[in-house]
């Protein structure tokens, strides 16, 4: 018993210190740390032309319904693939750098009312990393004095919003330039700029108001795009009673509607009278920027114009179509009944 009991002893003695030279030999350390030798390839060229977006919003979106509703909204020349990346992340791959430009100077673009963050992808770079926090907007700068409205003072709005892009120089058909037009890269992280102090020489100070063109959705709370203020985060930090609305609709420029009569005491800015024609279709106060912008959401107009109220509604002209044939018959019958009795 005592020598059965002595074997099993040497035994295990040996095998631990077989695993333990083994253990002693395995150094997943120093096969981890290898490097392995890797050179820069050309990017494949079904990778250019492409655009990477996000839409901004905590809602479901529907990958199908954005394909086709961006796809009528565009309308490529040379055709447009869509691959869905996830987390709301969408690769729009154009088969022309003509649609691709096409497309970048009409943003912003939006999905059922939610905005559609769009930036060009550059070669080598990975679509799920890049950062996609900014889009271009036009803004109004309203309440500036008609001497300081010059592309100087211009810039200086641009740079206060995050990046100046453009001027809008045009007359308005008016003559008279009620508000400057720039348009700046905005940043959908940040709250949306509502003023502005000027000071104009050493006493002089202004409060200049921002309008937005072809505004989404943002909250009255935090300022913010992408959510309305029934779904804003400061909800968990403060109090119902003590949440102040700092932001409202005065920071979205009213669409306006045409006229359709025209006073014939109106005139242009050189004095002739102005023809109906013409009148009509300045009246909507857009000028050649603004029609190029407000086409894209063309959709979003369509379902926001307003039903006439003088119309009557196609279920009542059947409803009274009906009682109409009813009580027709029903005097015909009544008509029967009385030449029978007589």
């Amino acid at each position: 018993m005592d020598v059965d009991m002595n074997r099993e002893t040497i035994a295990a003695s040996l095998f631990g210190q077989f695993m333990e030279e083994e253990l002693a030999n395995l150094n997943l350390l120093d096969d981890e740390e290898e490097e392995f030798q890797g050179e820069s390839v050309m990017v494949d060229s079904t990778l250019q032309n492409c655009l990477v977006g996000r839409y901004l919003t905590d809602s479901v979106v529907h990958f199908l319904s954005i394909c086709n509703t961006m796809a009528d909204l565009w309308h490529p020349i040379g055709g447009v693939c869509i691959t869905n990346l996830g987390e709301k992340r969408y690769l729009f791959q154009f088969f022309h750098e003509v649609d691709v430009q096409r497309v970048l100077v009409g943003v912003p673009w939006f999905f059922n009312n939610h905005l559609l963050i769009l930036q060009w992808l550059p070669n080598g770079e990975d679509p799920v990393m890049m950062v996609l926090n900014f889009v271009d907007f036009w803004v109004q700068v309203h309440d500036l004095p008609p001497e300081l409205m010059n592309e100087t003072i211009a810039r200086q709005f641009g740079d206060f919003y995050g990046k100046f892009l453009d001027y809008d120089t045009s007359i308005p058909p008016m003559g008279y330039k009620s508000y400057m037009r720039i348009r700046v890269l905005l940043d959908v992280s940040a709250p949306l700029k509502r003023k502005k102090n000027v000071q104009i020489g050493k006493s002089k100070t202004v409060y200049v108001h921002f309008k937005y063109d072809k505004f989404s959705l943002f909250c009255f709370i935090c300022g913010k795009l992408g959510h309305g203020e029934s779904y804003c985060p400061y909800h968990l930090k403060v109090e119902p009673s003590k949440i102040i609305f700092g932001w409202d609709l005065s920071l979205r420029v009213a669409v306006r509607r045409r006229n359709v009569a025209v006073s014939r005491w109106l005139c242009e800015a050189d004095g002739s009278r102005c023809k109906a024609e013409k009148r009509e279709s300045n009246n909507q106060g857009m000028n050649c920027n603004e029609e190029k912008d407000i086409r894209s959401d063309s959709r979003k107009d369509i379902e926001n114009q307003q039903i006439n109220p003088n119309l009557i509604p196609w279920d009542l002209i059947i409803n009274l179509a009906l009682m109409r044939a009813k009580m027709t018959r029903l005097m015909m019958g009544w008509r029967l009944s009385l030449w029978i009795w007589l």
